[in-house]
């Protein structure tokens, strides 16, 4: 049985890896708008894969147009939710969730000066560092490591400070920096109100999660901004309680603290429902997942028209490379892949067929990539017939004792059939090598049947099923043939061979060899004389 997938460690690790990913972004977008367009998309993208499972290709392609246009909208009118995902939060806090500090920072100082600067119309800009490190995101700035007091902040933020158009870094529970420069936003919507003071702050909590206090100078507003929402403050407990919040205090965190336990039980639950989703969407794709595979094709040709041979084929077997699903593409056997070239149409002489895809024999499912070669050239010629002659071809010494004799063919000759330069050109076939040592004479006799020997195989023999002659041959002993036959003598000249000898007295040189008890490969010498057998 072929498996066509299996969960190898690099695959668990494949989807441990997307599943640990998911989940964090799960958790980073959550109550956003854009999570809940992406879980929209997500049906979509599941509506389409039932209507093309279905076979329902136009609802398939609907959903697919609509999936398009839908991730065009998400990335253009949420582009300011997706840049703060993006950017603000770091590799480290995204991987490994780092959590708040917990710490006591004086936000009823915070709230103090900054009321008082309000009061006396002095412009502040007060960034609290949340989780999000600052250093890459800010600018400038002299270094001031302060403990945080309202009067230390009066005294930077005043008119005669040559340092308080910057803003203030407050890290932990001091005062880390000040004379500070931040980003600038580029949101075009702002109310006209805003100066700069309002979009270095907007600016900030784009790219981090920073909580930035605005003092206005001309007003006196206070505003808290924080994920890029501006928020106004009336009252010091307001600002105290808000900040409280946001900053997450010791008492936020001893809550967290109680419930921690159950927010790991939760999360470890959500890692590992995504786990099972991805391992049954790995699943699913894997499946799905098409992979390619080069096998080896013979070609066969069919309704070859009568009168019509072929001659000879530039390839009698083809490269065919087969793509499909990794589960039928493992599962199939080489041996079924065929190419089909029809000669319905075919004239006499040398063609070029194309091979394509419809040419291929493969199993439902799977597909053609490319074949090679991509042609073919076939030379037909028409079919000849003509009868010729059988040749028994005897070979080595006869059994010890014995002389051939004669030899019958049944049948002496044969027809034959196929192109017609081909079968002008032969005039006699030979029988297969016959081994006169290895025959059983018996009664003087050694019968077989003997295979005729074609040299091409566009030559049929219509007559002979089975292509075989039956060859019978005559053997006496050497006494009774130097007793029964008439001998003549021939002396050896220079130059002489046993067959031009036969050839001159009209017997076979065999037949001298064997009258004369000369061994096979055994040389005659000039001047030696020969018994030559009178036909």
């Amino acid at each position: 049985m072929n498996i066509p997938f299996l969960l190898e460690w690099k695959n668990f690790l494949d989807i441990l890896v997307i599943s640990f990913i998911l989940h964090r972004l799960f958790l980073l977008m959550r109550g956003t708008v854009a999570f809940q367009v992406s879980i929209g998309l997500v049906f979509l993208w599941l509506f389409q894969e039932a209507a093309n499972a279905a076979g329902l290709v136009l609802t398939s392609w609907f959903f697919r147009g609509i999936g398009a246009v839908a991730v065009l909208v998400l990335v253009v009118v949420f582009r300011n939710e997706l840049r703060e995902i993006l950017v603000h939060t770091n590799p480290i806090r995204f991987l490994l969730g780092r959590s708040r500090q917990t710490r006591e920072v004086g936000h009823h100082l915070i709230a103090q000066a900054a009321f008082r600067l309000s009061n006396c119309r002095v412009g502040a800009l007060i960034v609290i560092e949340n989780q999000d490190e600052l250093r890459g995101n800010v600018r400038g700035g002299l270094p001031i490591d302060s403990n945080l007091l309202p009067e230390v902040l009066e005294s930077i933020f005043a008119k005669e400070s040559p340092i308080h158009d910057g803003a203030v870094i407050i890290r932990g529970n001091r005062i880390d920096q000040a004379g500070t420069y931040l980003p600038l936003t580029e949101e075009e919507t702002l109310p006209l109100h805003f100066g700069t003071r309002h979009r270095a702050a907007i600016g900030l909590s784009e790219i981090c999660d920073a909580v930035v206090l605005v003092v206005s100078e001309e007003r006196g507003d206070i505003s808290l901004v924080h994920r890029r929402n501006v928020e106004r403050i009336h009252h010091p407990d307001q600002l105290e309680q808000r900040l409280d919040f946001l900053l997450m205090t010791r008492d936020a965190a001893k809550a967290k603290e109680r419930k921690g336990r159950g927010a790991l039980m939760t999360q470890a639950g959500g890692l590992l429902l995504t786990f099972v989703l991805v391992s049954t969407f790995w699943g699913l794709y894997t499946g799905r997942e098409f992979s390619l595979i080069s096998v080896k094709a013979p070609v066969y040709y069919r309704d070859i028209p009568d009168g019509l041979q072929m001659k000879k084929a530039s390839a009698e077997e083809v490269e065919v490379q087969v793509s499909g699903r990794r589960g039928l593409v493992s599962s199939l056997d080489p041996q079924q892949v065929r190419a089909f070239l029809s000669l319905g149409r075919i004239q006499e002489g040398e063609q070029v067929l194309m091979l394509k895809s419809e040419n291929i024999l493969l199993s439902p499912g799977l597909e053609v990539e490319r074949i090679t070669p991509s042609s073919i050239t076939v030379e037909m010629e028409h079919i000849h017939e003509r009868t010729v002659k059988v040749i028994a071809d005897l070979t080595g010494p006869p059994p010890d004792g014995f002389a051939s004799d004669s030899v019958r063919l049944k049948p002496d000759a044969v027809k034959i059939r196929g192109p017609a330069t081909l079968v002008e050109g032969i005039t006699s076939i030979k029988t297969r090598p016959i081994d006169l040592k290895s025959l059983r004479v018996r009664d003087g006799e050694a019968s077989l049947d003997a295979s005729l020997l074609i040299e091409s195989p566009s030559i049929e023999l219509p007559d002979l099923a089975r292509g075989e002659v039956q060859v019978s041959i005559r053997f006496r002993t050497v006494e009774e043939k130097r007793e029964k036959i008439a001998v003549r003598t021939h002396t050896v000249r220079k130059g002489d061979t046993l067959y031009e000898i036969g050839k001159d007295y009209g017997v076979r040189a065999e037949t001298i060899r064997n009258l004369n008890g000369l061994k096979p490969g055994e040389y005659i010498q000039p001047g030696q004389e020969l018994k030559i057998p009178i036909p």
